[in-house]
């Protein structure tokens, strides 16, 4: 019964225009903001219809999003508005790896993504740790935690990525990868917080065409790390915790 109300209650909106055919709240698909609900089926259901409809955003508002791995598809945006916080599970069985790539919200072979608002994305870095050692040490996981730790963004093979405005923090794994993707644009974030040492902000192996701008980075490991094969990469106003300016380590 309450998917049949769900699915008539989209169909009545969408023909109604109130949600301009192209601005999805995330309450609609059934997504829990109450920090404790695992939303990530329901987030994923929620992707692949904006997908099949043409594209969109999925827009979340204040709450705690509880999720595992999602991912975006083409002309798809995640909206995440001030006092919305995306919480990553400290399972480390709810997330998946594609290309070698293992993080809360992925993409492999995309065109026209993004991440934006205000929000935050939160990786619950102690918790993961916490949970991977129990697994190494019960001879579940045969893996390092450096091994099995998740990122937080992990993209590739994608065009049109536009990443804008979130706070990112708490990470295990890298903050964000790029891998084999162009046209990427990344612009006011902050990322605080690395969960370990080993944490990398920013990783980027074989792209073309990146312009980071406006970027507030606090990690210990080099902020931004190139594997020298990405190219066209421009960078404007970006800092690191001292307030200096940001480089690139080949």
């Amino acid at each position: 019964m309450q998917k049949l109300f769900l699915k008539i209650f989209l169909l009545t909106v969408l023909s109604q225009g109130a949600l301009c055919a192209k601005d999805y709240n995330a309450s609609l698909f059934g997504i829990k903001s109450d920090g404790i609900t695992l939303n990530t089926q329901s987030i994923q259901k929620a992707i692949d219809f904006i997908s099949e409809k043409g594209g969109g955003k999925l827009k979340f508002y204040v709450g705690r999003y509880l999720t595992g791995s999602v991912q975006l598809k083409s002309n798809v945006s995640i909206e995440l508005n001030e006092g919305a916080v995306l919480v990553g599970t400290t399972s480390i069985y709810d997330y998946i790896g594609v290309n070698n790539l293992k993080a809360l919200i992925m993409a492999d072979g995309q065109q026209n993504i993004g991440i934006t608002g205000k929000g935050v994305i939160e990786g619950q870095g102690a918790g993961v740790i916490e949970q991977i050692t129990k697994q190494i040490q019960k001879g579940y996981l045969k893996a390092s935690i450096a091994q099995a730790s998740p990122g937080l963004i992990a993209l590739s093979n994608c065009s049109g990525i536009n990443i804008e405005g979130i706070n990112l923090q708490n990470a295990t794994g890298s903050f964000i990868a790029f891998s084999s993707s162009k046209q990427i644009n990344v612009k006011g974030i902050s990322i605080k917080k690395p969960a370990t040492k080993e944490s990398k902000a920013l990783v980027l192996k074989q792209n073309d065409g990146i312009k980071l701008e406006n970027l507030f980075i606090e990690t210990t490991e080099p902020e931004i790390q190139s594997d020298g094969q990405s190219k066209n990469i421009t960078m404007v106003n970006c800092k690191n915790a001292s307030g200096k300016n940001l480089m690139l380590k080949n």
